[in-house]
């Protein structure tokens, strides 16, 4: 099973071929990517394939709150937990970073992911209408991040 790592810059040009995985109006661009690897209060995160990389994750910290931005997986290595995984690492990372609680956002229609998200205990808080285009609609996710010590579903092995 790949390990979770932090990306380097040398990661990008694998980061654009899991991109490729979405259709082109909601791809990052390069320069997206570029940004969210230099950026001082973000944290990308991988898993490795072979070759290249099978998802990544990605999230900023500002205060007490870390978003979650996007996590990317691909197509062989869905339904395997890697999203999962890249979660539950996050989650150790923002309580390192301080942070209370992870916010997201994510298409209305998006089953799979909204399930996911749902096993590692986000729950619903809003909904931004027409978010992603006209009648796209974006839900909002919150969780909380407990105290160090405290391990919750979506950190570490699943529970």
């Amino acid at each position: 099973m790949s390990d979770v790592r932090v990306a380097v810059m040398e990661d990008l040009a694998d980061l654009m071929l899991l991109e490729a995985s979405f259709p082109e109006a909601q791809r990052w661009s390069e320069s997206s990517w570029r940004e969210e690897l230099m950026g001082p209060r973000q944290q990308v995160l991988v898993c490795d394939g072979r070759p290249g990389l099978e998802a990544a994750a990605t999230f900023s910290v500002s205060g007490n709150v870390v978003d979650l931005h996007r996590i990317v997986t691909s197509a062989p290595a869905q339904r395997r937990g890697l999203a999962r995984r890249l979660v539950g690492a996050g989650i150790v990372w923002a309580r390192e970073m301080g942070a209370n609680r992870m916010l997201l956002e994510v298409e209305a229609t998006n089953a799979p992911a909204l399930s996911l998200y749902g096993s590692v205990c986000f729950h619903r808080i809003s909904e931004r209408r027409d978010y992603y285009g006209p009648g796209a609609h974006a839900v909002v996710l919150e969780r909380e991040i407990p105290a160090a010590g405290m391990a919750t579903v979506g950190e570490g092995e699943p529970t």
